[in-house]
């Protein structure tokens, strides 16, 4: 039998995937989806993806990966309806078009329902991967409405595989939904990263919003004047976004140990962790940040508030109960050198225990398998 044409729905990720689209945005779940596509592209998977309208043409070839565009509903249905015509009619029509074997999504919302509804109406199959932990509580999930948040757990009922990254979601899934998930880690490549180095700089890469908490960074910044800090990321896309990411940007200008970058493509992003001593992640939740796999592969070590664990026990980072905690960690790491060069060595073994693209594309070549011959 043929492999499966996998189409990804990732509203988002135009501006991830088409390098020179000139549209400052990075997610962590569009850049894993696009490490993923190109692996499964390579492997010989025919790869579709619906994004939604950043001014793109209708279809586009990036590198071999067909990017189809979901119109804009601007100026089209009744308010309070829209969400069924245009939006969600929008992706099934498109869908029924493209006609994939398999459709996947990574996001929590409302076009899991209608990637539902075309596997009901076309007889195919859905497979709908966790990108947060929230993406499987109970109650409504953070910026999303009551109704939205309905349409998605209804599409994720009627999906044929739930993909997790943690045990913590593993567990939630089970408990909140009464489904059986696969844990399957995320992946990662980079065959041009260089090693981290115990007296390189202290990194921060992420949107600059409030989920992200890049004034925690600031302030372990302040409280460790002896190291070079850089923080890379531009503001998130919410109404309030500019403004917080201005208010941040006036802090973190106070503090002269600090760079700020600011917002960094994709494929450029590499060079920011070559070299560094350590990566910070300063999240209120996560899934499994790609800023991990992209410290880790390097051998930096990397501290964070959040643990997610591929086992349960075993996670790749240094997790930190309090701001205090983070301050002494860094302090310690970066002033002796055997216990970094341990670190280093624990979180590369780690990357390679579970991370690499090669073994994580052949399990979800298992798992596409599987539900094609459910």
């Amino acid at each position: 039998m043929s492999l499966p044409h996998i189409c990804f729905i990732a509203v988002h990720i135009y501006p991830v995937l088409a390098p020179g689209s000139g549209l400052a945005f990075v997610g962590g779940a569009e850049v894993q989806q696009t490490v993923q596509m190109r692996a499964l592209h390579r492997a010989g998977y025919r790869i579709s993806v619906l994004a939604k309208d950043d001014g793109q043409a209708d279809v586009i070839d990036c590198d071999g990966i067909t990017l189809y565009k979901i119109p804009s509903d601007a100026g089209r249905g009744v308010r309070g309806t829209r969400f069924f015509y245009p939006r969600m009619t929008d992706v099934v029509g498109l869908l029924r078009r493209i006609d994939p074997d398999i459709v996947f999504i990574q996001t929590a919302g409302e076009q899991v329902a209608a990637a539902a509804l075309y596997k009901r109406l076309a007889r195919k199959r859905l497979v709908f991967a966790g990108a947060s932990d929230p993406d499987f509580a109970r109650g409504t999930l953070p910026g999303m409405s009551r109704w939205h948040s309905m349409l998605y757990r209804l599409g994720l009922r009627a999906a044929d595989a739930i993909l997790v990254q943690n045990q913590d979601q593993l567990r939630a899934l089970a408990r909140n939904f009464g489904r059986d998930g696969r844990l399957l880690q995320n992946g990662y490549g980079e065959p041009t990263a260089q090693p981290g180095r115990f007296d390189g700089h202290v990194l921060w890469a992420a949107t600059v919003k409030p989920l992200k908490r890049p004034d925690f960074f600031i302030e372990l910044a302040r409280r460790v004047p002896q190291r070079r800090f850089v923080m890379v990321g531009g503001p998130g896309l919410d109404p309030d976004a500019r403004a917080y990411f201005d208010r941040m940007m006036r802090a973190a200008a106070d503090v002269p140990n600090l760079q700020v970058v600011g917002h960094v493509p994709f494929e450029q992003v590499g060079r920011w962790f070559d070299g560094t001593a350590l990566v910070i992640n300063t999240s209120e939740y996560e899934g499994l940040p790609n800023t991990f796999m992209q410290a880790w592969l390097r051998g930096t070590p990397t501290l964070s508030f959040v643990r997610p664990e591929s086992t349960p026990g075993v996670s790749g980072t240094l997790a930190c109960k309090t701001l205090d905690h983070m301050v002494d960690e860094t302090q310690r790491l970066t002033a002796d050198r055997v216990a970094w060069t341990r670190a280093s060595k624990a979180c590369r073994a780690h990357f390679q225990a579970h991370h690499t693209i090669e073994q994580v594309t052949r399990h979800y070549g298992e798992v596409f398998a599987a539900v094609r011959a459910a």
